[in-house]
């Protein structure tokens, strides 16, 4: 199996050259880093120090979910291991990564970060609730895969037309993926033996402010569900949404947005 890695980067230098000595010392076939038309001086670091380097480059900024799918299509590899710029890589990922794909059911593994695991959860009153799953030495089904810390195989990927851009700038998109790949009948993994490092340091953070970030989360999560929902769930859906928009009258605005957007895609 050949292999890929993808990064999508937003003014990322101090994070590139702190982590890239680790991920091209991984072997990869090839490193593909989408630029989200960074403002610092990214393409200049990149051009100079990692000429190897498949660059894509956009002239405006498209934002996660558009960018990490330009990556892919960039992408050559039969496994793509997409990290965040901001995540640092054992030296044996690649290699505690691909047996676990000679399964052809195995759409993705996820890695082991500390403080998070694999995703647990289900259905409770027509919401999806998740948490991290038990931590432990053990190789769990995951409901999804991270968008920032995790290997996929592209057949599938490209089969499932990758991250839905209605979830841009970002927030369970990854969510939304590993929902439709269960409901074709693929599988997640998380393996305690992929590690990686990851210290977040989110763009979104800066972009919006703490409240308008909440609303394209709570937007986002309930695009993630209407989309995924079984059709039986609805009516206790609609329910369990009432109550909580009467509890929290805040999460009527990110309703109707999510509203407009399902409606506008």
């Amino acid at each position: 199996m050949t292999t890929s890695v993808v990064i999508s980067s937003f003014n990322g230098q101090k994070h590139l050259a702190k982590n890239l000595p680790a991920v091209m010392a991984l072997g990869a076939d090839e490193v593909v880093i989408v630029d989200d038309a960074s403002t610092d001086d990214t393409v200049q670091f990149l051009t100079a120090k990692y000429p190897a380097v498949k660059l894509v480059r956009h002239s405006r900024n498209q934002r996660f979910p558009i960018t990490v799918n330009d990556g892919f299509a960039a992408a050559s590899g039969d496994i793509v291991f997409l990290l965040n710029q901001d995540v640092n890589p054992q030296p044996d990922l690649i290699k505690k990564t691909l047996p676990h794909f000679s399964n052809p059911r195995v759409f993705a593994v996820t890695f082991n970060e500390e403080g998070r695991s694999w995703a647990d959860g289900g259905w409770v009153k027509g919401f999806l609730e998740f948490k991290n799953g038990r931590r432990d030495n053990r190789i769990h089904q995951s409901l999804w895969a991270s968008g920032g810390s995790a290997a996929f195989r592209k057949a599938i990927w490209d089969q499932l037309g990758g991250f839905d851009p209605i979830f841009t700038p970002g927030y369970f998109e990854d969510l939304d993926l590993g929902l439709r790949a269960a409901r074709a009948g693929y599988k997640i993994l998380w393996v305690p033996a992929c590690r990686v490092t990851h210290t977040p340091e989110t763009s979104f953070n800066k972009a919006f402010s703490p409240r308008h970030l909440q609303y394209f989360k709570d937007r986002n999560y309930l695009l993630a569900m209407w989309k995924n929902m079984p059709p039986g769930l609805w009516p206790v859906h609609l329910t369990t949404l009432f109550g909580r928009s009467l509890r929290h009258p805040g999460f009527v605005i990110p309703t109707a947005w999510a509203l407009w957007k399902k409606l506008a895609s």
